[in-house]
């Protein structure tokens, strides 16, 4: 199975490989308009929705960030929110809001193989952003991670393999990295485990303990585009 991961789009939707899924690990929202609940409405059930269904995957699998305001927000509405996606992309597109999808890859040679995907928007506190929890919520929502996740979408970086560290700008030299998800995701040792956040956090490929981690954000700290999607075959 192949797989495309990016994260940290900011209203970038770049053009990508063919892939079976294309994994998105948040902050897709353009920075202009992430506060302003119309104008995000209509760019995801216009401008994104059709990036997603126009790109060559079986399915676009996304969680939201700390800059998808309008996730958030509508986060009492969640059945209705998942149907703005599910529905009209007859199941192309999924999102997930710190829950598990699974998909079921068939082989060249007729066979299947089921692959657990798990996402969750959840971050440390970093000023008033999205998504951002106290250790004692983080801690509990990151209990969800099944212990047979497959891959494993966050938007923050884990404290982990200089995934969250931050190698531009003001905060140069500091690492971010969350150690809450750090330590679940030791606990529940997801096959891989694809972030953001960070946007200058480690991009290469890093294998730790037969687990895979990358940080895939598609900006830098410029919110420039610095980086390509990361194509996997799995």
């Amino acid at each position: 199975m192949r797989i495309g991961v990016t994260s940290d789009l900011h209203g970038i939707l770049p053009e990508v490989e063919p892939v079976d899924l294309l994994l998105v690990c948040g902050d897709i929202m353009p920075l202009n308009i992430q506060c302003n609940m119309p104008k995000s409405e209509k760019w995801l059930k216009g401008t994104f929705f059709d990036w997603a269904i126009g790109a060559p995957a079986k399915h676009v699998v996304f969680i939201a960030g700390n800059h998808d305001f309008w996730f958030e927000r509508n986060g009492g509405k969640e059945p209705e929110m998942y149907n703005m996606f599910h529905k009209p992309s007859d199941g192309k597109i999924v999102y997930l809001h710190n829950k598990a999808w699974e998909y079921d890859h068939e082989t060249v040679e007729g066979t299947f193989v089921k692959y657990k995907v798990f996402g969750t928007p959840y971050c440390k506190q970093f000023g008033n952003w999205a998504f951002m929890r106290e250790p004692e919520t983080l801690q509990a929502r990151y209990e969800a991670i099944p212990i047979d996740c497959d891959i494993l979408l966050s938007h923050d970086a884990p404290k982990l393999l200089e995934l969250g560290m931050i190698r531009d700008g003001a905060w140069a030299g500091e690492n971010a990295g969350n150690p809450w998800l750090a330590d679940e995701i030791l606990r529940k040792q997801p096959k891989y485990s694809f972030c953001g956040h960070i946007h200058s956090g480690k991009h290469e490929l890093q294998e730790f303990n037969n687990m895979k981690f990358a940080n895939v954000s598609l900006v830098g700290e410029d919110y420039k585009v610095h980086h390509t999607p990361l194509y996997l075959d799995i």
